[in-house]
């Protein structure tokens, strides 16, 4: 068994024919310690292959697939200085018995899942990659508005079965809208919330936000956005879409008082975690008629529920969290955690360390 490979400039040419014909592994794979910096994913998995791929000829680079055996795995993690990790679980005891680790990176915006003080008592700082998927995100919050708004589902499913606009035009939610002209609520002003800020910035909207940062004036001039405090917000804007990290704080941010708050002809928008909305509060709100519609990216349960009442409402619009996924970004992402890893191994302040709220 195999646990870290070893990938040089030589070998990836044979590994892409290897991947062409859908081989689980890449041809030249040596068992191997002592990597300092590790990609920590499965072997086959295509992001492993992209990041093998990318991979700086000065990067000591290697892979470890949280399916081998643990002694194996062990071995092959504790000369780590830095762990790229794929969204696959790095446990604090993992992390323990590797005394020379200094940054844990994850591909992803999110981090709930990990016990971020617990590893930072360690000496380890933990980031994420907001930076790198802001772009993907903000593009996919943007779609959403402008799905719910021109019904542009609806009308797919017209022209697939014949009935032209009916589908779009008709019904209790049977009108359409433009984004222009309109004022959107933007919960949290981070790396994602600051990109949708920009990309509105096109449609001639008035932008208002709320965050538990503070930002300069001169930020704020930049992005064209108003401060304004949460109730305010609810209760000014057309458009009310939320970019905060998962925590205890954020859970049930939205939930049914938030939702009475805002306007009857408001639409409510989240691409970033599910828990962050109440989603029975969020049902009720829609069937109640207290905002109009609803297009979200993520849910309480993934993947949604079949019986999910969301599902088979006509002014709510589902993706299955899909917003960060794009090659674009997981190539950013992975430059993003090379440069972080180098930055590690030479002692240099790192970039985007998460913010605790909690």
């Amino acid at each position: 068994m195999y646990i870290a490979t070893r990938y040089t400039k030589k070998n990836r040419s044979a590994k892409l024919q290897h991947r062409a014909i859908g081989v689980a592994v890449c041809l030249e794979r040596r068992t191997a310690v002592g990597h300092s910096v590790i990609y920590y994913g499965e072997h086959d998995g295509a992001r492993t292959f992209r990041a093998v791929e990318l991979g700086p000829a000065d990067l000591d680079l290697g892979v470890v697939s949280p399916a081998d055996p643990e002694n194996e795995r062990t071995e092959a993690l504790v000369d780590a200085v830095a762990i790229i990790t794929n969204g696959l679980s790095i446990t604090t005891e993992m992390l323990r018995k590797m005394p020379k680790m200094r940054l844990l990176q994850v591909m992803s915006a999110g981090f709930d899942k990990l016990d971020v003080p617990a590893i930072r008592e360690m000496g380890i700082e933990v980031c994420n990659n907001s930076p790198a998927i802001a772009r993907s995100v903000a593009e996919h919050t943007i779609s959403m508005m402008m799905m719910v708004y021109k019904r542009l589902p609806q009308g797919v499913d017209g022209v697939k079965d014949g009935t032209w606009q009916r589908p779009a035009k008709s019904g209790e939610f049977g009108k359409l809208y433009e984004i222009s002209g309109r004022t959107v609520g933007i919960i949290g002003l981070g790396n994602i919330g600051s990109r949708v800020a920009q990309m509105l910035s096109g449609f001639q909207t008035t932008i208002l936000y709320t965050d538990i940062r503070d930002f300069p004036p001169e930020r704020e001039q930049e992005l064209g956005v108003t401060r304004v405090s949460m109730d305010e917000l609810l209760q000014r804007s057309d458009i009310v879409t939320v970019h905060v990290p998962l925590s205890s704080s954020t859970t049930g941010l939205m939930g049914s008082e938030e939702f009475t708050a805002m306007k009857r002809d408001a639409i409510f928008i989240n691409t970033c975690r599910g828990p962050v909305h109440n989603e029975i509060a969020l049902a009720e709100a829609l069937k109640d008629g207290k905002i109009l519609g609803a297009g979200l990216d993520v849910t309480e349960i993934e993947p949604t529920p079949l019986d999910s009442p969301l599902l088979s409402m006509d002014n709510v619009i589902v993706t299955p969290h899909l917003a960060g996924s794009s090659q674009e970004r997981v190539d950013r992402a992975l430059m993003f955690s090379f440069d972080n890893a180098r930055r590690a191994l030479n002692g240099e302040p790192l970039q985007n360390p998460v913010q605790v709220l909690d």
